[in-house]
């Protein structure tokens, strides 16, 4: 094989493997940022939650209603919500470029205005990586049915 030929087929492999290998990383960097975002919310840690979530963050809430950024932190540091365990299942990511979707199951553990409920939910989140990094620009979460 001469030696054009196969700097030519090496330069091919590169092209179809580096992207690969690029997106999987990315995803697994999405993947920590995912369940950094979850573990601030439990650690009461808003300083965290604040930076790993954009500005114009939107929450649209199982209930139907939504939050802003600001909302949610107020929501969270109301003292009528505590989180006390949030385990993910099924978890999906997918990464276009600077956008990535996730989307996975939570079953939650939480104190609600003294109550302690347990909450299973579909949730998807969108990451987008701007200058400052990756950040949670939005979070849509739907009741899933009672088990039979």
């Amino acid at each position: 094989m001469s030696k054009s030929v196969f700097s030519g087929f090496f330069l091919v492999l590169l092209a179809v493997f580096i992207p690969m290998s690029a997106i999987a990383a990315t995803a697994d960097d999405i993947d920590q940022l995912d369940q950094q975002w979850a573990q601030a919310i439990i650690n009461g840690d808003m300083r965290a939650f604040d930076a790993l979530n954009a500005n114009e963050f939107f929450y649209n809430r199982r209930g139907g209603d939504s939050f802003s950024k600001a909302e949610y932190i107020a929501f969270l540091t109301s003292g009528d919500v505590k989180v006390k365990k949030a385990a993910r299942e099924d978890v999906s990511i997918r990464v276009y470029g600077d956008t990535a979707v996730v989307t996975g199951i939570q079953h939650v553990d939480v104190n609600l205005k003294g109550e302690d409920r347990k909450v299973d939910i579909r949730y998807l989140h969108v990451w987008v990586n701007g200058p400052g990094g990756w950040r949670l620009v939005a979070r849509q979460a739907t009741n899933l049915p009672a088990p039979n």
